[in-house]
């Protein structure tokens, strides 16, 4: 256990052995996305069985019909878990809030899901009912160490919830990347008219670790210990992505993105031992203009199903072209489906989980995120930096940055930031933007920062901020598509690529057209402005008078602003390298020099 509130890992970069300086970048839940957050009170009713749950329909709240009480249990779809179906439940140790629980040592029960009443008065021990479902630690959050444990009860005739199940967790015990099957008797003792069963987790209560995963619930009779089959075709994730890489790109870039379509992945998986043979279909919509593109037709699935067999579809990549048009946003709706002649029962529909339906929006931005933050990352040292790289389909103006900064995972950091844009990352730390000090506003909304000097750039860049306190500043982290590759960070004089967290950063580019301004990056062809003598010892010349100097140091300071001008002294200041921002005729140029 790590007993730090709040936090999800706490993966560390640099440790100097009796050296008080250090950095984190550290990962943590964000209690924000109320989306995830299945907090209810449901009226107590009585059910019959079957009972059945997947989790697949949870927008349509099927579980009102099945749960009593789900305290802060969350809700979530990973393509990394092998989960059955789509959707697992996550237990861990936060409430509502987010907050501790506040146990005594601060460890104790949890988060906990518990079932309606179900009537099993009538039945005998010779109907045979069990109760089945899946387990994992959840492989996307902090693991469960030996001391915690996940636990079922059931609630007997003498008004008393018995444990029935249990497991600890420690690295021993974990099942690997791999849901473990479990089936309980419903002995005689739980026949009565006011059964109930439920799970929980006992763990950290300082925040929310010790992570748990639950999917596929089943109970019913006429089972037996050894029944793990059921006639079920069920998809296990939802499709991430139109790109390789990216989730969403701007509009006027589309007709350059033909080389970044992926084909569109979807899981499925056979509940049965037998072969089971389906038909797959998948069609994407853009949903004002009503414009189809049917991808997949009822295809047959070749080779047929295997038993228990578990299949990853390639589907073919959408046409684009089809969207490409003049539109200042789209939403592009991809609907998977399989028909598989799956059972419809009460409480028991088994084709909820075959079909899945994603939404992916096309604006004026880049980003690898799907505009869910279930989790947030950041540093915490002073003069720190963190940026996202992206490839460029096509030259463009960026116009503005957006960094989401949620309340729930930033507590203490009071100070303002540094954008940053790079087209190279390096020592010298060039920033290509001037003017840039921003401040924060937490929340669930995207900060939405207007660059005052917007500029022209192509191919690579790097985005992101510089902050200012050695207090922990955290970004939105999606969990559901992972760029990690795509993060770098500096701390202690050099550039490090991420190796530690797993998701994508909510920082994206944005673009769009300047009225009556022009911009251009050119630092060989700059209308033959220069500046000498170069390296200097402080006194520099242009050689004609310009609109605008601002001289900039290595670390973002600005040192000068010039107006009308053909010289400036720097001569009172550390040698080394510096930054010229020079505008001249709506011209932004940038020059470097160097003081010796």
């Amino acid at each position: 256990m790590h007993h730090l509130n709040n936090f999800k890992y706490i993966l560390i970069f640099l440790i100097f052995n009796n050296i008080s300086v250090y950095s984190q970048l550290i990962e943590l839940k964000n209690i924000e996305n109320k989306e995830l957050i299945r907090n209810t009170n449901f009226t107590l009713d009585t059910i019959q069985l079957p009972i059945w749950e997947d989790f697949s329909s949870y927008e349509s709240k099927v579980g009102n019909n099945i749960w009593n009480a789900s305290n802060n249990v969350s809700v979530n779809n990973y393509s990394n878990n092998f989960s059955p179906s789509i959707n697992v439940l996550i237990l861990d140790g936060t409430d509502e809030n987010g907050n501790s629980y506040n146990h005594i040592n601060n460890f104790g029960k949890a988060d906990s899901l518990c079932s309606d009443i179900i009537n099993l008065d009538s039945y005998q021990i010779n109907d045979k009912l069990y109760l089945s479902f899946y387990w994992n630690y959840n492989i996307n959050g902090e693991f469960p160490d030996y001391e915690d444990s996940i636990k079922l009860e059931f609630y007997n005739k003498n008004n008393q919830w018995k444990t029935v199940w249990y497991k600890n967790g420690g690295s021993n015990n974990f099942p690997g990347n791999n849901f473990k099957y479990e089936i309980i008797q419903i002995k005689e003792e739980y026949l009565h008219d006011k059964f109930m069963f439920k799970f929980y987790n006992l763990g950290n209560t300082e925040g929310p670790f010790d992570s748990w995963a639950l999917d596929y619930i089943y109970l019913n009779k006429n089972r037996n210990i050894n029944d793990s089959t059921i006639l079920d075709r069920a998809i296990t994730y939802k499709p991430k992505n139109i790109f390789k890489k990216y989730n969403s790109i701007p509009i006027k870039h589309l007709s350059s993105s033909h080389q970044s379509l992926d084909s569109i992945k979807v899981e499925i998986l056979n509940f049965d031992s037998q072969i089971q043979p389906i038909n797959y279909s998948l069609i994407a919509k853009e949903i004002t203009n009503n414009i189809y593109d049917t991808i997949e037709n009822k295809n047959p699935l070749n080779p047929i199903l295997n038993g228990f067999e578990r299949r990853l579809i390639n589907n073919k990549h959408l046409n684009i072209d089809k969207f490409n048009i003049n539109e200042d946003s789209i939403s592009i709706e991809l609907k998977f489906f399989i028909e598989s002649g799956d059972s419809i029962y009460t409480n028991q529909n088994l084709r909820l989980n075959d079909t899945t339906i994603s939404y992916f929006n096309m604006s004026n931005y880049y980003s690898y995120d799907d505009n869910g933050a279930e989790y947030a990352a950041g540093l915490n040292q002073k003069n720190s930096e963190l940026v996202l790289k992206y490839n460029l389909l096509k030259k463009d103006t960026l116009t503005h940055i957006q960094i989401l900064f949620p309340q729930s995972t930033n507590k203490t950091y009071t100070s303002g930031i540094e954008l940053l844009v790079y087209k190279q990352l390096n020592n010298e730390k060039i920033n290509l933007i001037s003017n840039n000090m921003s401040l924060i506003n937490y929340g669930k909304d995207f900060n939405i920062y207007k660059l005052e000097t917007p500029i022209i750039v192509s191919d690579t860049i790097y985005i992101g901020y510089k902050q200012f306190e050695n207090n922990l500043l955290s970004v939105g982290l999606d969990k559901n598509n992972n760029t990690a590759d795509e993060i770098y960070y500096y701390i202690n004089n050099q550039w490090e690529q991420n190796n530690l967290i797993q998701g994508s950063l909510m920082i994206r580019p944005v673009f769009g057209d300047v009225e009556n301004y022009l911009t251009t990056l050119n630092e060989d062809d700059n209308e033959n402005i220069s500046i000498y003598p170069n390296p200097s010892s402080g006194i520099f010349y242009i050689n004609k008078t310009v609109n605008h100097i601002q001289i900039i140091d290595i670390n973002g300071k600005i040192i000068n602003n010039l107006k009308n001008s053909k010289e400036f002294n720097i001569t009172n200041q550390k040698n080394g390298l510096y930054l010229v921002h020079i505008v001249n005729k709506e011209k932004v140029i940038i020059k470097k020099i160097i003081k010796n």
